[in-house]
């Protein structure tokens, strides 16, 4: 692990690898150790799972043959019963097997993540913290418009943080409606999935200022009837062929709206490549990013030492994700605001 590189930027390389060294390598170590046990534990296993799992894959498969024998009359009606047993009972068996001799590993691969990944975050500060399936009241943003009003919306993670003095907390979310079948299941139908930032800012808003993607004359028409604030005419061509301003305070939305806020703003749809949706609303500016993209995933690998390298570089790359918004939009300026 002394020679490990890591693929992040360049400004942290140095200070990054020293951090690594003295906090989270030692800890590596030690469930490298126990990696080791558990490889070989499975290894001891295998003597003998591997042979029942390919003992009812044999069953299983002679019990089909069988059906198919039946089914063109080469084998007597009586052995159906018998040959769907055999067809079906290696299954539960086989699950058990495979779930088995994964268990050990999975605890060992989760316990791992859930210890470094909290350590490899206070690299960028103490109050950075990732929670698992918060518990979040959305009423605030089905209220504001910046999520769809749906049966169900949920987070699947949380993570808090402060960057060049800019609390944020950065919400992945999904967002959907239930309809039951006539067969008594449960359909399932995702209306959002992405990102909700909220960013805290040091000056109070006098009104609340919300900006939707332009959908169109009529749906922006539907839009606005939707909303209990004002349309907001802006003069930049390019930013109202973007996005729709809605405002209780006029005055105050063309001052945070000034030109370089608009230019940031249609940067930050560019490069995320995203129908990015905003509101200014008290000491807050909460930002809604469609994506596709699962973040926080344990990439840690049961074939390879846990060093907890891949898991870094993911963290780089997705906590930059945010820091580019702060940065894009200058949050820490505090232009325009």
């Amino acid at each position: 692990m002394s020679s490990i590189e890591f693929d992040i930027p360049e400004e942290h390389r140095i200070p990054f690898l020293k951090y690594y060294k003295q906090k989270i390598a030692p800890k590596c170590a030690l469930f490298e150790a126990k990696r080791e046990g558990v490889n070989q534990r499975l290894r001891e296993n295998a003597k003998f799972t591997t042979p029942i799992y390919y003992l009812c894959i044999t069953v299983i498969l002679g019990a089909f043959a069988g059906l198919l024998g039946v089914q063109f009359m080469l084998v007597p009606m009586d052995y159906f019963v018998p040959l769907m047993i055999g067809v079906f009972l290696p299954v539960p068996v086989i699950a058990l097997v495979v779930i088995a001799s994964g268990k050990e590993s999975d605890e060992l691969y989760n316990a791992a993540f859930e210890k470094l990944y909290p350590i490899s975050l206070k690299y960028f500060g103490d109050d950075f913290a990732l929670t698992r399936a918060p518990k979040v009241d959305f009423s605030l943003f089905l209220e504001l418009g910046l999520l769809p009003k749906t049966d169900k919306q949920y987070a699947q993670n949380c993570l808090k943080g402060t960057y060049n003095k800019v609390p944020f907390q950065f919400y992945e979310v999904d967002a959907y409606n239930t309809k039951a079948n006539n067969n008594g299941s449960v359909e399932r139908e995702t209306i959002f999935n992405g990102v909700l930032l909220v960013c805290n800012i040091p000056k109070r808003f006098n009104g609340t200022t919300l900006l939707v993607t332009d959908k169109g004359s009529l749906k922006n028409l539907i839009e606005g009837f939707k909303t209990k604030l004002s349309r907001v005419k802006l003069e930049d061509v390019r930013f109202e062929r973007c996005f729709e301003v809605y405002s209780s305070d006029q005055v105050e939305a063309r001052y945070l709206l000034n030109p370089l806020m608009m230019e940031n703003l249609l940067v930050l749809s560019r490069e995320l490549n995203a129908e990015v949706e905003a509101c200014f609303y008290q000491k807050q500016l909460l930002i809604k990013i469609p994506t596709k993209h699962h973040f926080f995933i344990n990439q840690l690998d049961l074939d390879r030492p846990i060093d907890f390298k891949l898991n870094i570089e993911w963290m780089f790359t997705e906590l930059g994700y945010t820091f580019s918004i702060i940065d894009t939009l200058r949050l820490d300026k505090h232009s325009g605001l």
